[in-house]
């Protein structure tokens, strides 16, 4: 394993755990989980159902994002647009909040496309 692969695997890591906060807040906001306490107050339920779709979606990024973790320390050529996947789908789901996150794991895809050409 290359060092390249070693950081980005390290980076892509970080970054799909930073987008689990927003992904529980979607759902709190929602109703569908009570971690941080969320009153949503007197909104319509056609925005509860959104922020629940929105969270739900932020979830499975998180989870993409953490496969590509594993297909890149697996040394797997599919880890590089997984993660790229991970960091632009993001964005649908979580919009600027999700600008972090993207950073990250758009490091770690940047890093990937080095290790395949053999760069050190």
């Amino acid at each position: 394993m290359t060092t390249d692969r070693l950081i980005a695997s390290v980076l892509a890591l970080l970054g799909s755990l930073g987008g689990i906060p927003l992904a529980l807040a979607q759902l709190d906001f929602a109703g569908v989980v009570n971690v941080f306490e969320i009153d949503h107050g007197d909104v319509s339920a056609g925005l509860l159902v959104i922020a629940g779709i929105g969270g739900t979606l932020t979830a499975l990024v998180v989870m993409i994002g953490l496969v590509g973790v594993g297909l890149c320390l697996a040394g797997s050529a599919l880890a590089r647009p997984l993660l790229l996947v991970a960091a632009v789908a993001g964005f649908a789901s979580a919009l600027l909040l999700w600008l972090p996150t993207a950073l990250a794991l758009g490091a770690a895809v940047h890093l990937l496309g080095r290790a395949e050409q053999g760069a050190v």
